[in-house]
């Protein structure tokens, strides 16, 4: 998968497209043939197409078993499960700026919205796979979009910082512009959680003012972007999904 990833952030080199593809498994054989006859237009792009739709086969499946074990561990919070919850749902209405306000909401609803989901997949016979994989990829999308909203919440009461709703014409993209905005977006948050990730082991290390001053407006920075990028992803993701 990094390779493949590689490949598509390197510029999308044809040769080596084609030698990545000769070793991918369940390869078409005749579809190679045609890869290794001629490199023009059509093959490029084709080949771009089977690489892609191979990253998001194996994306997909790895994110259903991910699913699936980590939904499994998950239970309606009870009294004495609740502290994280309890401490975040701390927060009140009129401790955040209006602008933030619907975002605790969100957030609080989402979780209430995973609890009932949650009472509703262990209620359900062991031969409905098909429900029981739908309710736990709802539960799984609540889990990001509601890690999300404490991210713009903790972002303003550490920082006082309300990030900007970013701005995008997704609506306006094809569904292969989509694909290609959606795989654009995965290397963007990677790139950006390796930046962030470097500075804040770095700054405790720093001693000199002005230098650790810069760092921490980096972090800011890259904090706020971060979030963005992500609040990106789920809006291209819904579009592909169709929601």
């Amino acid at each position: 998968m990094e390779i493949l990833q590689n490949w598509f952030n390197d510029g999308c080199d044809y040769a080596s497209g084609v030698l990545i593809y000769s070793q991918l498994p369940k390869h078409n054989p005749t579809l190679l043939k045609t890869f290794q006859r001629k490199n023009n237009s059509f093959n490029s792009e084709k080949l771009k197409y089977e690489l892609k739709k191979f990253i998001e086969k194996h994306a997909q499946n790895e994110f259903v078993t991910e699913v699936k074990n980590s939904i499994a561990k998950v239970v309606v919070p009870g009294p004495e499960k609740v502290s994280n919850t309890e401490q975040k749902n701390a927060v009140l209405f009129h401790q955040l700026p209006e602008a933030l306000r619907p975002v605790l909401l969100e957030a609080n609803q989402l979780f209430k919205e995973n609890c009932l989901l949650k009472v509703n997949l262990n209620e359900l016979p062991q031969h409905a796979e098909k429900a029981a994989l739908e309710i736990q990829l709802k539960i799984a999308s609540n889990f990001r979009k509601n890690e999300l909203c404490w991210q713009k919440i903790d972002l303003f009461l550490e920082k006082r910082i309300i990030p900007e709703a970013p701005k995008h014409g997704f609506e306006d993209l094809t569904p292969a512009g989509l694909l290609r905005q959606q795989q654009l977006l995965y290397a963007s948050i990677s790139k950006l959680n390796a930046r962030l990730k470097q500075n804040r082991e770095q700054l405790p290390k720093i001693t000199v003012l002005d230098i650790r001053n810069k760092i921490e407006r980096q972090i800011s920075k890259q904090e706020e972007n971060l979030l963005q990028q992500n609040e990106k992803l789920i809006i291209i993701s819904n579009l592909i999904d169709g929601k």
